[in-house]
């Protein structure tokens, strides 16, 4: 008879105590074979199976590194089993489970006993279902089995069951671990660092704080985290708390219902009283922890988190940062196009995108002129898969369109989470220019630091190009053949939930990012700054390279299947490389980004003069087939006003924004009532106007 475990399974690594546990048995193979008392049964249908093997030389399956299959531990010594054992597919064979036997143990004693271990089991490739990985116990020494545990997925995952239902009070236990080798997958199944032990009844570990590194001086805060129970007791009340630089415990007590063993809690400190408000600049190391569990009753084990904080007096408005890795032929990048779109055009002025192209799962036109800055930015990144996302250096996935948003994907609510940070770092971009006749790019920007810094930053500047529109579908991966116009014809194609009006993000890709600068993608070192200096990074280059590098038949030219927008940005961002452990700056944080769009000589409509002294202004995208952003910078306070006229010179937009204060701004038109064609929009400011052609095209 199967029976499933009814009880929860948590991951929790290392955060496992081993104070005021029992032990009741353990091993991590360390001598490169079976262990004592340790036995296995082979699917006997083929005499050439050689089962478990217990040392890092197993021939890794389906084509992979045998690093991939390494534990986390590193010491070269593990269980394992894969198809190298040959077993044939059913129906030939009617067993093909390969079965690891632990000793017997003695858990008459213990009222609950919990079940560990590290696992590797990709069992989510088993598309096909013959696959499998169970764990079962005896209490009569191997006699009879129950199947506890049903397919334990993990990448070298630590696992953690509570198994006293099956085990606690019984004389002769014994745990199976096994794996059915369905015979047409290669998956494999890896086993280390087995313990069978007796918690302790109170054990709340503090896992995670939620907080950003960054506090701005005089600002309360309220702190709020996960923890885990590691223990064998339900938690139904506890004390939290924190500890700053040492000084006297800061604490509240918190109803959890219902905190079960093996579960996580999510905590928060959230009364005035617990509010924590740095009151100079400087470095707070915050110490967490919990205790008076269920009233009285003490943490046994006591583990403790420990955060490091940065508090500046001087904050900055910030822009976040979101770098994407994405593809021409993968269809997911394509379902997470329209996302990526909207979110920017939703928060125009304080959200940055850069989109790097690369060759996964195959082919990608834009990879082939960007390779050197692209494959940099993918290293330092470890991006294996697309489409993979990155806000402000942490990943973040940029995902389909969901409403309301996820928080764990690109969206306003984490375009706004990261802009409430603030940031110790202003950055003005000074100068942008295309120079047409010497196809060429100019960029110059202030980096202004409002604290101390060490050396260890970065600067990263990237063009990037408001939109390329190719006029065929070059994909190797989208659902071919038949998704494809006319749109609305529903779903098709192999991709059955890839409605035919996400064809267009086959066609076209916004974003994308041309060159870096300098080219190796590594970015430029700043030195250290003092507070309020600012530091100039400029670079120029002259375009060398066309968008694609194909040649169908017959043989055309590579600017005969697509077009590039007129206009473009460059973005600066200023990041850590490397963690900055004596100023509590974690590794790869993007501070603050800023982007401006590339000055290009633009042509004034024929019957329109322009005026002397007139405010010039950068429009992007154009040609658009929603809505376009106005860029300009302001010497002073002036009355702004935008107008868009048609062909005939009939007015079909207004906007008055009134008086605006001197700076750079931004203001977004809605474009999406708008026909096809060509339109004027007047930039007037203090009755000056300036204006500029508009195309739109869908």
């Amino acid at each position: 008879m199967k029976k499933l475990l009814l009880g929860a399974a948590v991951v929790l690594g290392a955060i496992i105590s081993t104070k005021a546990q029992t032990t009741i048995y353990s091993t991590n193979f360390p001598s490169n074979s079976i262990p004592v008392g340790w036995t296995q049964q082979l699917a006997a249908s083929d005499p050439s199976n050689l089962g478990w093997q217990f040392n890092s030389a197993v021939q890794p399956p389906g084509g992979l590194l045998a690093t991939d299959y390494m534990p986390p531990s590193g010491d070269g010594s593990f269980a394992f089993i894969n198809d190298i054992d040959n077993n044939p597919a059913p129906p030939n064979s009617k067993n093909n489970n390969d079965t690891l036997y632990t000793a017997v143990m003695n858990c008459t004693t213990y009222t609950h006993v919990f079940l560990s271990f590290d696992i590797f089991y990709q069992g989510y490739y088993d598309n096909d279902g013959t696959e499998k990985a169970t764990v079962a116990i005896s209490t009569n020494g191997g006699s009879t089995w129950t199947t506890a545990i049903t397919n334990p997925y993990g990448d070298w995952t630590t696992l953690t069951y509570d198994i006293s239902s099956f085990v606690a009070g019984h004389a002769n236990v014994k745990v199976a671990f096994t794996y059915n080798d369905g015979g047409t997958q290669l998956v494999g199944m890896g086993l280390d660092n087995i313990k069978i032990y007796s918690p302790a009844p109170f054990d709340v570990a503090v896992l995670s704080q939620n907080l950003p590194f960054l506090m701005q001086v005089g600002h309360a805060y309220n702190f709020s985290g996960t923890a885990a129970d590691s223990g064998s007791t339900t938690i139904t009340s506890m004390q939290m708390n924190y500890s700053v630089n040492g000084h006297a415990a800061v604490s509240q007590n918190i109803t959890t219902g219902s905190f079960t063993s093996l579960t996580t809690y999510n905590w928060s400190m959230n009364s005035t009283s617990s509010a924590f408000t740095p009151a100079a600049p400087g470095i707070y190391t915050v110490k967490y922890w919990a205790n008076n569990l269920n009233g009285s009753n003490p943490n046994t084990c006591l583990d403790t988190l420990e955060a490091t904080f940065w508090a500046i007096d001087t904050v900055k408005t910030k822009q976040s940062c979101y770098e994407e890795f994405t593809g021409q032929s993968c269809v997911y990048c394509m379902l997470a196009a329209p996302n990526m779109d909207s979110v920017y055009d939703n928060n125009v002025g304080y959200t940055n995108i850069v989109r790097y192209h690369v060759p996964i799962p195959a082919r990608d036109y834009m990879y082939n002129t960007t390779t050197a800055p692209v494959n940099t930015r993918e290293s330092y990144y470890s991006v294996g898969g697309a489409p993979d996302g990155f806000m402000d250096g942490t990943y973040l996935n940029p995902s389909a369109y969901q409403s309301p948003p996820a928080a764990d994907i690109y969206s306003s609510v984490t375009v706004q989470g990261e802009n409430t940070i603030g940031s110790p770092f202003k950055i003005d971009i000074t100068k942008t220019y295309y120079n047409a006749t010497k196809d060429s790019f100019y960029v110059s920007a202030n980096i202004t630091a409002y604290a101390a810094f060490s050396a260890g930053l970065t600067a990263q500047v990237t063009l990037t190009l408001d939109s390329i529109t190719y006029k065929y579908d070059l994909s190797m991966d989208d659902p071919q053949p038949t998704f494809a116009p006319p749109i609305g014809t529903g779903a098709a194609g192999s991709y059955t939930d890839c409605p035919d009006y996400f064809y267009p993000f086959l066609l076209k890709y916004t974003h994308v990012a041309e060159e870096m600068f300098p080219n190796s993608g590594s970015g430029t070192s700043l030195a250290a700054f003092t507070n309020g200096q600012t530091q100039t990074v400029s670079f120029g280059w002259k375009k060398n390279h066309p968008w694609g590098n194909y040649d169908p038949a017959p043989a055309q030219r590579d600017s005969d299947f697509y077009d590039s927008s007129a206009t473009g940005q460059f973005v600066v961002f200023v990041q850590t490389n490397n963690a900055i452990p004596a100023d509590g700056i974690p590794a790869k944080y993007i501070f603050q980004s800023a982007s401006a769009p590339v000055n290009t000589t633009h042509t004034t409509p024929a019957g329109i003069e322009e005026i002397a002294n007139a405010v010039s202004f950068e429009m992007y995208p154009n040609p658009t087939n929603n809505s376009t952003n106005i860029a300009f910078n302001l010497t002073k306070d002036q009355n702004v006003n935008l107008e868009v006229y048609n062909m005939l010179g009939e007015k079909v937009y207004s906007n008055n924004q009134g008086m605006i204060p001197s700076g750079q701004h931004i203001i977004s038109i809605n474009a999406s009532n708008l026909q096809n064609g060509i339109y004027f929009v007047r930039f007037t400011a203090d009755n000056v106007p300036t204006t500029q052609k508009l195309i739109i095209q869908r």
